[in-house]
């Protein structure tokens, strides 16, 4: 009887110990979830659209119809950097050939959103779908060249500063005091010739873009689509306009851009890709010259990146990048090793947020407020 009690006692205090245990354990299990809350809803992710027209005003003449286009995008960030009137700092990305805005904002695989995972870490981010791409305006393809993206990006980032753009849900566009230019294949080229031609951003990021070193590969394929174009070009989406090509084949993509890319980025790369407008074409080489001229103009802090197996680009071509860059006392050059063409979407991305991380806090480019 004695043992019988003392059985029922400790019975009930391993009873009392495990209530006690799962009262701890939800009451953890709620406060995670209030912090898995608070964590979602501290980053905004805001659909925005720019009115522009598409005029060439930049040091890289060429040629564009002047009509008025929208552009969209989004910006993401942490909820603090977008509230209030304190001074505000965004990087805005601009893309290069066969891409759109997902060239950044991969959302169908969140390690590589790249502007969600910059806005864990702090900073604010707009990504475009540039004209003629994506859910962008099209002009006809020959009416949009290298000198037209830069006036284009100009007039997006007078928007930015003046906070005259539009947010999908009507709500008041926050408006930005410090702005760096991230731009990406062509994409640099353009954000080149923007940064010398208008002198209105705060620091540039050039990734796998130079004015030499080409390699035979990319030579060969300028040639193949030069020809495309020379022939009338292809429809940017069904029902025109007209103008447009391919950079790269299905088949070309792994073996000529990837190096280092997970099966799943790659698959959705050839169901995403898109064409590009005619105009740039005939445009590269004369860029490349006003490039070379006027890269020296550029006063703002400077970044460079490229992947080291990077087939577009030679590694010595690369490296005289750096040395166009003399009107800037702060100009870094990084070779991310084992990277391919596309450093945001290859396995070593997070490795390349980092970097880009660390030169934007080191330049006033984090969240502020």
């Amino acid at each position: 009887m004695s043992r019988l009690w003392m059985r029922s006692k400790q019975a009930a205090r391993l009873l009392a110990r495990a209530s006690t245990v799962a009262c701890v354990l939800g009451l953890l299990s709620g406060l995670f979830s209030v912090a898995s809350a608070r964590a979602a809803t501290s980053i905004v992710e805001r659909p925005v659209s720019f009115q522009v027209k598409n005029t060439d005003t930049s040091g890289v003449a060429c040629s564009s119809d002047g009509a008025e286009y929208t552009v969209r995008g989004h910006i993401t960030g942490p909820r603090s950097a977008l509230v209030g009137q304190a001074p505000r700092a965004i990087a805005m990305y601009l893309t290069g050939l066969d891409v759109g805005e997902w060239n950044w904002r991969l959302t169908s695989i969140p390690a590589y959103d790249w502007p969600l995972q910059m806005a864990k870490l702090g900073y604010v981010s707009l990504t475009i779908d540039m004209l003629g791409y994506g859910t962008s305006g099209h002009p006809q393809g020959n009416n949009s060249c290298y000198g037209s993206q830069a006036d284009v990006t100009h007039q997006i980032i007078e928007e930015l500063r003046s906070g005259e753009y539009q947010t999908a849900d009507g709500t008041a566009a926050p408006s930005f005091t410090r702005i760096a230019l991230v731009g990406h294949d062509v994409g640099g080229a353009f954000a080149q010739i923007e940064a010398y031609s208008y002198k209105d951003i705060d620091g540039l990021i050039v990734v796998t873009w130079a004015d030499q070193g080409q390699t035979p590969l990319i030579l060969e394929r300028s040639l193949r689509a030069g020809t495309v174009c020379s022939a009338g070009g292809q429809d940017a989406q069904p029902g025109g306009p007209g103008g447009y090509f391919f950079m790269e084949r299905p088949a070309e993509y792994r073996p000529d851009l990837f190096y280092n890319a997970d099966p799943a980025v790659i698959a959705a790369y050839g169901q995403l890709r898109e064409p590009n407008p005619c105009g740039y074409e005939p445009t590269t080489l004369e860029a490349i010259a006003v490039d070379l001229a006027r890269l020296g103009e550029i006063h703002v802090p400077v970044l460079l990146a490229i992947g080291a197996k990077d087939k577009i680009w030679t590694q010595d071509g690369w490296a005289q990048q750096k040395g166009h860059f003399t009107g800037s006392n702060d100009v870094t050059a990084v070779s991310l090793p084992d990277t391919g063409h596309y450093p945001m979407l290859e396995r070593t991305a997070p490795k390349f947020r980092t970097i880009v991380a660390n030169w934007l806090n080191g330049h006033g480019f984090a969240d502020t407020p």
